[in-house]
């Protein structure tokens, strides 16, 4: 079976140390392909990879002047690297549902690997009948290997991680799930 990314239940997280406080954001309305392999009636299918395509104007602090700022070109620079990626490019089972995941991540028109511990579930029926299997992976990144530079010592040049990803089988129509964000 087939399974594509429900971008309205998939989002790129990131929090960083600005001065005194932590400043969490995100990234929204990933889409593309899920690889699980193929399992029987019984068995727990394993996750076998993902590409998750955004847009990098879908960030989003929850403050519109900083988000503003951020899309700009002393950061992200959205108007000239308007795409990014997530992709799987390594994955070894560590124990029960976590992995060691290895990640091309391509953000501001540089890719870098960025290694993930990721959990996995699923897959399970939603409320509608639909099955959803999901992977939630963290690790860490220096914001500068992206070419991220602006305000050091004023903003960690360290930053956490996350992709969350929920898919559903691709065979399920887009207009069927809920919008992105």
């Amino acid at each position: 079976m087939d399974w594509k990314i429900a971008p309205a239940h998939s989002s790129v997280e990131f929090s960083v140390r600005h001065l005194v406080s932590t400043v969490h954001a995100r990234f929204t309305g990933l889409r593309g392909p899920v690889a699980l392999s193929d399992a029987m009636e019984c068995e727990k299918p394993e996750l076998l990879g993902f590409e998750a395509m955004f847009d990098a104007d879908s960030f989003g602090s929850g403050n519109s002047l900083r988000d503003q700022h951020i899309k700009g070109p002393d950061f992200l620079d959205t108007a000239t690297h308007p795409g990014a990626t997530v992709r799987v490019v390594s994955l070894v089972k560590d124990v029960a549902d976590q992995y060691l995941m290895t990640v091309e991540l391509t953000l501001h028109g540089h890719t870098r690997t960025v290694d993930l511990v990721t959990d996995t579930a699923g897959p399970v029926k939603d409320a509608f009948g639909v099955l959803r299997a999901g992977a939630t992976a963290t690790g860490r990144l220096k914001r500068s290997d992206f070419g991220v530079t602006a305000y050091q010592g004023f903003i960690s040049d360290d930053v956490a991680f996350t992709v969350n990803v929920q898919a559903v089988p691709a065979c399920v129509p887009d207009d069927q799930l809920p919008p992105a964000e």
